[in-house]
């Protein structure tokens, strides 16, 4: 009896930390572990980067695209598309961004999984592919830009006709009420 209650126990104590370790599994990320792999990613850095970033190459297509569509508009109004875009971006709420970011990786990540890519982003391997992100994804974002710039012709081809379309319709039904008068 004593051999099977010190085997018992000697079980219990071997294999404690591994049923420990599995439940803490999934545990869910706290608010301060995201937090803290944030701040090791330098999110807030590179959130300000992206953004500046997507606002340049949007405004170009913005400018391109307009140009294309309405050849005649002046610098002028492009300068105003181009402030209403610089207000835009200047009256981003970064912190509010983040808040909302929170509960979304609180969702997905257990507080194992912060900490092991807090551990990652902490190697040199990590934060070389933090500081290349940016340059990565820019240089992404430009290697898509023609298929996107089709894409938006498209749309605003497909804009255009429908409102071509549309504007027939409305003067032959108006011409149909009055002939019938």
């Amino acid at each position: 009896m004593k051999k099977m209650l010190a085997l018992a126990l000697f079980v219990l104590v071997a294999i404690g930390p591994l049923l420990a370790q599995s439940a803490g599994d999934d545990t869910p990320a706290t608010k301060e572990d995201v937090q803290q792999l944030f701040a090791t990613m330098h999110i807030r850095e590179m959130m300000k980067n992206l953004m500046e970033t997507m606002a340049r190459q949007q405004k170009q297509l913005v400018r391109d695209t307009v140009r294309k569509k309405l050849p005649d508009i002046s610098q002028k109004d492009l300068d105003r598309i181009d402030t209403i875009s610089d207000q835009i971006l200047k009256d981003l709420d970064m912190d509010g961004i983040l808040d909302d970011m929170v509960p979304v990786y609180q969702h997905h990540l257990t507080k194992v999984d912060v900490a092991a890519m807090t551990a990652f982003y902490q190697t040199p391997t990590g934060q070389k592919l933090l500081r290349e992100q940016p340059q990565m994804t820019a240089e992404a974002m430009k290697a898509m830009q023609p298929r996107y710039e089709k894409m938006m012709e498209r749309v605003i081809d497909q804009a255009q006709k429908m409102a071509k379309d549309m504007a027939p319709e409305s003067h032959d039904s108006g011409k149909n009420v009055n002939d019938s008068k």
